[in-house]
């Protein structure tokens, strides 16, 4: 059961009133219960005291800051939902508050107060998935505990640390746009369904589930005004929004970029899970918009120099998105998106994989029901 508007409660902590204001008349509006703080000690206070579903919080106050907001949340309600606030224009702030955390952020000012409710529903759909993954989960737990304790108890660290890992590097990009969290599921699950179709071990095909999600991680370094433009981009734009592809390659090796600041997470991940996996996030993230026939971006490759996970990504990530609907656009029938599948074999994507992407249909449709948007 999902929760209705009128039933989230939202903390904003801002040390500027006329923001908190703004903030609390508009989603009053909307039925959201509202608490307020001017600084980061008072919003600690309410936030231990109302416990609420969502907090708003600035990021540069006096005293305690909204990175320590931030830890504080992590450490005491690590699935509460923490949307930062930054009048910085730094996105060097934003990606650090990203890695301490944060599901998404703003910048002020917020000029479209449509983008800060769009953004308050993009976390109360998030929350719901989490809530319904978590019920889902016990119930795994209970029926693997009923044959061994043992093999619960392994099962459920090794699902957890697979959840951390998605989290960690596709939350940016799932709540930069307007995709969906379930989009990302899909697509890694296709990518899944078409690896053990081209007969890879089940260690690659876990590694492909893992690393394909994030293939758009990088349009955390796109700015607003291009990424949620609703009409086609300009040229100049158009070559910003291909830059997407370089950033998420640096972001998932560790590099810094201009304008970027990465902390070590990365890093950390890397050093726990091993570094296979994010080599090829990295590759995907770089290569997913190259074309079989070397007419796509960044690089211009063509065929089988396209690493085989982009490619396998590409047939994944370009059929969900024209089969869905999203805010912008309504879906393209199945019959319609299959033809264009079929008429892009070996133009756009690999001929090898659009036939196991054909001979696995029923399996992608079974995966397309499974995670469907609400």
């Amino acid at each position: 059961m999902t929760k209705k508007e009128h039933q989230y409660t939202i903390l904003i902590i801002d040390d500027e009133a006329v923001i908190r204001e703004t903030f609390r008349n508009y989603l009053e509006d909307y039925g959201y219960r509202i608490f307020t703080g001017e600084n980061g000690e008072t919003g600690i206070q309410l936030l231990e005291r109302e416990i609420p579903d969502i907090v708003l919080t600035d990021l540069r106050m006096p005293g305690i800051d909204g990175f320590a907001v931030l830890r504080h949340c992590a450490e005491r309600f690590p699935d509460l939902p923490v949307i930062v606030v930054s009048g910085t224009g730094r996105i060097q702030d934003v990606v650090e508050a990203l890695h301490e955390g944060a599901w998404d952020y703003l910048l002020k000012p917020v000029d479209n107060m449509d983008v800060l409710l769009h953004i308050i529903r993009k976390a109360t759909s998030r929350l719901e998935m989490l809530w319904e993954n978590k019920r889902y989960q016990l119930h795994l737990e209970a029926e693997v505990a009923r044959r061994t304790h043992e093999l619960e108890r392994s099962n459920h660290e090794l699902e957890i640390s697979r959840k951390q890992i998605i989290r960690i590097l596709s939350q940016a990009a799932e709540y930069r746009d307007f995709e969906t969290g379930n989009h990302f599921m899909r697509v890694g699950s296709i990518c899944a369904c078409l690896a053990r179709g081209m007969g890879w071990s089940a260690e690659e095909i876990a590694c492909l589930e893992l690393a394909s999600p994030v293939h758009d991680i990088g349009k955390i370094g796109i700015p607003d005004h291009i990424l949620l433009k609703q009409g086609p981009l300009e040229k100049n734009e158009w070559e910003e929004m291909k830059r997407h592809c370089e950033y998420g390659n640096a972001i998932l090796k560790g590099k810094t970029i201009p304008d970027f600041f990465l902390s070590d997470t990365v890093g950390k991940i890397t050093e726990q899970y091993g570094c296979s996996m994010l080599a090829h996030a990295a590759n995907i993230a770089l290569y997913h918009h190259e074309r079989w026939d070397g007419t796509g971006y960044p690089s211009g490759l063509a065929g089988e120099s396209i690493p085989v996970q982009a490619r396998i990504t590409a047939v994944a990530d370009v059929y969900d998105a024209i089969s869905s609907k999203r805010p912008y656009k309504e879906p393209w029938t199945e019959e319609v998106s299959l033809e264009y599948m079929r008429k892009q074999s070996g133009s756009q994507f690999d001929p090898a994989i659009i036939d196991v992407f054909f001979a696995n249909i029923d399996t992608i449709r079974r995966i397309k029901e499974q995670y469907r948007d609400a």
